[in-house]
C-alpha cells in the first residue's frame, strides 16, 4: 500500500496567490461545472479521523455573498413577509436583478414546492422564492451583505425557503459554510448532500435547541418501523453559538462522513454514509412535527449565509445519477496542486505544489481516494 505523503510536506515555499474568484453575481459563469480557480488542477484539505489527513479533490467553486450592495444600508431592511393568501409558492424573488440572473441560474435554482400536513407533520408547508432575499449588516463602517433564507408562521400554512445547487453528480465533497440562524423556536435550518431519503448527509439546526447545539446526520434516521436509528446522528453541545457567524462544514468520503466547526472536527461517522452521487441543498423550514417543532403563528427565523464554498469531486452526468447529458469536461493530471485550508484569503486558494504529482511520488490515481470521478 502507498501511502500519502503529509500535508506538512507539500506546503513548500511555493506559496502563490491565485487570482480571485468571481463573487458578484452581475458576472456571468459559463458552467455549471466550473473551476473557479483556473491555475489549479487538484486541491488539497485536511481531514480524516486525525483532522490532518491530506484528501484531494479535482474541483472547486466559491459563492460569495457578501459584496452584493453598492453602498451601505441598501439591504438593511428584510423584504415584507409572505402573507396569509400567498399560499402558492409562486410570488416573486426579491433583489431579482442578483437572485434571477444568468449567473445565479446557471448554479442554483430557487424552490417552489409544497407538502400537504399529516397527522405526523400537522402544518402544511410550502416553500415560496419570495422567502429568498439579500440582507446586508447595518454597521456602515464594515458593511457587508449576506443571503437570506426565511420561514414564517401564517395562520393555515408554514411559509418556507429552499434552494438547490445544480451541481448534482457530486461524489464526494468538502462543503462549508459561514452562517448564523436567528429569529423564533420552531424553525430547521439545513445544509446537507442529498441524492434520496437512504442518501443524505445533513448539518441542521434546530431553533428550539439550546444555541450550542447542532444537529449532525446522515440518512435514515428512523427504520422502516418508525424507530429511531441512534447511531445515525449525533448533537454535540458546548458549540459555539450558532445565532452567531461560524463556520460549518461537512467531509464526505467514501466510507467516512466528518463535521466541521470553524476548523475543528465535532462530528464523524460510518454509519449510511451516502453511496450515490448527490447534490448540494441549502433550506429553512418547519412543518410542526417532532423534529422542527411547531413555530407561532407571526412567528420567523433566518438562516443567514455570507459565503458557500465547494470542494469535490464528480461522478457521471451534471444533472445526478438520473441526469441526461453526461459532463464532457475531461481534467489532465495534476499537475498543480492548491490548498484550501489557511489561506490568505477564503475563496482564494493558494498554490502549495507544481509540476506534477509524479515529483511526489502519488499517482492521479491514488489522489482520488475520495470518490470516483467522471471523465
Amino acid at each position: 500500500m502507498i501511502s500519502l505523503p503529509p500535508l506538512g510536506s507539500l506546503l513548500l515555499p511555493l506559496t502563490i496567490l491565485l487570482q480571485p474568484v468571481l463573487s458578484d453575481y452581475t458576472n456571468a459563469n459559463t458552467s455549471a461545472l466550473h473551476d473557479n480557480s483556473q491555475n489549479c488542477s487538484c486541491y488539497v484539505l485536511n481531514s480524516g479521523t486525525d483532522s490532518n489527513t491530506p484528501e484531494y479533490f479535482q474541483y472547486y467553486r466559491f459563492w460569495d455573498f457578501r459584496t452584493l450592495a453598492d453602498r451601505p444600508g441598501q439591504y438593511v431592511k428584510a423584504p415584507a413577509a409572505v402573507k396569509d393568501n400567498q399560499d402558492a409558492g409562486q410570488e416573486d424573488v426579491w433583489n431579482a436583478d442578483i437572485l434571477d440572473s444568468e449567473a445565479w441560474n446557471v448554479d442554483w435554482s430557487i424552490q417552489s414546492w409544497s407538502k400537504e400536513g399529516s397527522e405526523e407533520f400537522p402544518v402544511r408547508m410550502v416553500n415560496s422564492p419570495a422567502n429568498i432575499y439579500i440582507q446586508q449588516n447595518d454597521d456602515p463602517n464594515n458593511a457587508f451583505t449576506y443571503l437570506t433564507l426565511r420561514t414564517s408562521r401564517l395562520a393555515a400554512f408554514q411559509s418556507a425557503a429552499e434552494i438547490e445547487n445544480l451541481q448534482k453528480n457530486l461524489l464526494h465533497c468538502s462543503m462549508r459554510m459561514s452562517a448564523r440562524v436567528v429569529g423564533s423556536a420552531g424553525a430547521v435550518a439545513g445544509f446537507f448532500t442529498y441524492y434520496d431519503d437512504t442518501n443524505e448527509s445533513d448539518i441542521e439546526i434546530l431553533t428550539h435547541d439550546p444555541k450550542d447545539v447542532v444537529r449532525y446526520t446522515n440518512q435514515p434516521a428512523v427504520d422502516d418501523a418508525g424507530n429511531e436509528v441512534v447511531q445515525a446522528s449525533t448533537a454535540p453541545d458546548k458549540l459555539p453559538a450558532w445565532d452567531e457567524w461560524q463556520t460549518h462544514r461537512i467531509d464526505w468520503f467514501e466510507k467516512n462522513s466528518f463535521w466541521f466547526l470553524n476548523d475543528k472536527q465535532v462530528a464523524a461517522n460510518t454509519y449510511s454514509v451516502p453511496r450515490k452521487a448527490s447534490g448540494l441543498v441549502v433550506n429553512m423550514w418547519s412543518d410542526g412535527g417532532e423534529w422542527s417543532g411547531n413555530m407561532s403563528v407571526g412567528d420567523s427565523a433566518e438562516f443567514q449565509i455570507q459565503w458557500i464554498e465547494l470542494v469535490f469531486n464528480t461522478s457521471g452526468a451534471l444533472e445526478g445519477p438520473d441526469g441526461g447529458r453526461e459532463e464532457k469536461k475531461k481534467k489532465k493530471g495534476c499537475q498543480t496542486v492548491c490548498k484550501v485550508d489557511g489561506v490568505k484569503k477564503t475563496g482564494t486558494p493558494e498554490v502549495v505544489k507544481t509540476g506534477g504529482v509524479a515529483a511526489m511520488g502519488v499517482s492521479w490515481g491514488l489522489l482520488v481516494v475520495v470518490g470516483v470521478v467522471s471523465m
